[in-house]
């Protein structure tokens, strides 16, 4: 049973880290084909545009991914994260969040089969640390969808499609 188990964690760690590395990629393919305004554009008001939810996925992870995981205290001011009066560069909102996924897959790597079942206290919330990983990753990924999804409604016919079967390399594509 012990090596089910190990090879599972594995996997799922595995998995955990191609969802962020696919996620990346495809946000990172999005943001290129945008110019500034296009970035900060809100299909209506109260709606987030592709800068905010850039913000919002590295707070997310942060909070989540490395610091509720790892059980230290983390400063995160989500309002914020959707105000679309502070505007940054494309590439400033891509470097946090490469940075900030460059250190969940550290952590990830460095869990312990025990440390998946682990208690945290996240956002006011008790969960193991499978429980925030699974809140997390996940959360990107839908977040990744709906950036795609600003991204086409823009563009429209100009949008340039990520996935090419033929250079796909194996790996199940986001």
């Amino acid at each position: 049973m012990s090596e089910l188990r190990e090879q599972f964690v594995g996997q799922f760690r595995a998995e955990c880290i191609h969802l962020l590395n696919q996620s990346f990629s495809r946000i990172t393919y999005c943001v290129m084909q945008l110019d500034a305004a296009q970035l900060w554009w809100q299909p209506a008001a109260g709606q987030n545009s592709v800068g905010a939810l850039l913000r919002h996925l590295a707070g997310n992870l942060q909070q989540w991914a490395v610091d509720g995981v790892l059980d230290q205290p983390g400063f995160r001011d989500r309002n914020a994260e959707f105000h679309a009066e502070a505007v940054e560069s494309a590439e400033v909102l891509l470097q946090r969040l490469e940075q900030v996924i460059e250190r969940a897959r550290e952590v990830l790597s460095a869990l312990g089969d025990d440390d998946f079942v682990q208690t945290r206290s996240i956002q006011g919330f008790e969960v193991t640390v499978l429980g925030a990983i699974m809140h997390t990753v996940p959360h990107l990924v839908g977040h990744t969808h709906q950036i795609v999804t600003l991204t086409r409604m823009q563009l429209g016919a100009n949008y340039q499609f990520h996935w090419d079967s033929a250079v796909s390399g194996g790996s199940v594509p986001l």
